[in-house]
């Protein structure tokens, strides 16, 4: 019984580590709401891996005017 509510409990701890990571641009960025784009920007690129949503992603960091022509 203690190991299947071990389990259980590691089990539940994966999920929230998971489910944690997910509002992070390409998983390992800041979060959708640190981002000057915001939450629509996130929703449609936040986990595009492309070489040309990286480069946007960096530079609406540094310069957030660029949102609306970077991420359509």
């Amino acid at each position: 019984m203690k190991r299947i509510l071990f389990a259980a409990a590691l089990a539940s701890l994966a999920v929230s580590a998971s489910a944690a990571s997910s509002d992070l641009w390409f998983y390992d960025g800041m979060p959708w709401y640190e981002h000057a784009c915001g939450m629509r920007a996130f929703a449609l690129y936040g986990h595009d891996d492309s070489p040309a949503t990286h480069r946007a992603y960096e530079i609406t960091k540094h310069d957030p005017s660029q949102c609306a022509r970077l991420f359509p």
